[in-house]
């Protein structure tokens, strides 16, 4: 096990399944998730508050569990922005975000009284449209156009299509101005999955210049400045490992003028908080060679844990992180082939791992898989049923 997830003990996997009624089954720790945002919070932006961003895992179980942990949450859709005032979020402290929302999104978001990002002038008329026909005012949130710094000292950034682009600002500010909207805050998100304190760090730095720059031009008057996250969730054996140590030392570091000088910051995490938190159990159903390979199949398949597929797993990444539980302390590992039931060959879940002697019936656990699962994996494939998902 990495030391960056927490896992359930042998016996509290065997009795989750029984819980659950059949496997597969997703399983999240509450004790994890409060530890998990608690590394987070100390790793971020000293004085920071921290946002939750409900897309990386939805689940209402989960989501309520960090309501009491978190300072705000992050949406994406309408069916996430209910589970977050359905948790007991405030609607002050929900910003609804994307690129391109819909005339019934942005009536919906306004209606409901959250945040929202605004990311071109087309989007500015829109919701002064929406809050002229609703009768109500609003908070935008205008989200900048952030090129993602490289992942590794020395890359070049990538371009990305989100957020207004500088030769429109001025016009998305006027519009807001002219409208019932009230120019409540800017974002900067610059990206996922880095590992790299020093890349954390400069990225940091540059968006809140970045914002000050945009804050003093315009003369805004902001309630806060989102910064984004960035930090990674490490769950396949090759993944580089997050440099906690470094980023809380940075923090440690700050002192109480840099504080002071500071816009009122958010930082927004998904992956981070949730990734380490969460095991996904499943059952052995058959076992056979092949061409001198060990293949074990399981229950669960890529359309319930998408991110162990081909397209994401493997490679440069290595393989998820899986064990037997009630493996004998004297079992011998050896290579096999982790596949799933599908009538697919895309459905392997890891290549080549170090997994003991299994018997039909016995139950496997892949872990740091709290993020992105069920409602990343394309559940309707083959039309077979459902994960199971248990907050314990």
């Amino acid at each position: 096990m990495r030391k960056d997830t927490v896992t359930p003990t042998d016996r509290e996997a065997r009795l989750l399944t029984r819980r659950a009624g059949r496997t597969p089954v997703y399983v999240y720790s509450r004790e994890a998730l409060r530890a998990c945002v608690e590394r987070v919070r100390a790793a971020s932006v000293p004085g920071a508050d921290l946002y939750y961003s409900l897309k990386a895992n939805p689940h209402p179980g989960v989501v309520q569990t960090l309501a009491t942990l978190v300072d705000g949450f992050d949406v994406c859709s309408l069916a996430e922005l209910e589970t977050a005032l359905n948790a007991g979020m405030t609607a002050r402290k929900v910003l609804f975000t994307g690129p391109a929302k819909s005339a019934g999104e942005a009536a919906a978001a306004l209606a409901a009284g959250v945040m929202v990002t605004v990311e071109s002038p087309r989007q500015a008329t829109l919701f002064a449209a929406a809050t002229d026909e609703l009768g109500v005012t609003g908070r935008a949130v205008v989200r900048l156009n952030t090129p993602y710094p490289g992942r590794t000292p020395g890359a070049d950034p990538s371009q990305n299509q989100f957020g207004v682009a500088k030769e429109d600002l001025a016009e998305v500010v006027d519009l807001l101005r002219a409208s019932s909207l009230s120019v409540a805050g800017l974002q900067l998100f610059w990206g996922s999955q880095y590992a790299d304190a020093d890349i954390i760090l400069a990225a940091r730095k540059a968006m809140e210049e970045q914002a000050r720059a945009c804050v003093e031009r315009f003369a805004l008057q902001v309630e806060f400045v989102s910064l984004g996250g960035g930090i990674a969730m490490p769950w396949c054996d090759a993944d580089p490992e997050v440099d906690w140590a470094g980023l809380a030392a940075a923090g440690g570091a700050a002192t109480e003028g840099d504080a002071a000088d500071r816009l009122p910051l958010v930082c927004e995490y998904g992956r981070s908080i949730v990734g380490p938190a969460g095991s996904l159990l499943t059952t052995v159903l058959d076992t056979k060679t092949v061409g001198g390979r060990r293949y074990v199949f399981v229950d669960a398949g890529i359309n319930h844990v998408f991110i162990a597929s081909r397209l994401i797993a493997g490679a440069g990444r290595g393989e998820p992180r899986v064990r037997l539980v009630d493996a004998r302390p004297d079992a011998r590992p050896g290579p096999a082939w982790v596949v799933g039931p599908l009538c697919s060959q895309l459905d392997v879940l890891a290549e080549g791992i170090a997994l003991p002697e299994v018997e039909v019936g016995d139950l496997l656990l892949i872990e740091g898989v709290g993020a992105y699962g069920p409602t990343f994996s394309p559940s309707g494939f083959l039309s077979r049923d459902k994960v199971r998902e248990i907050v314990f």
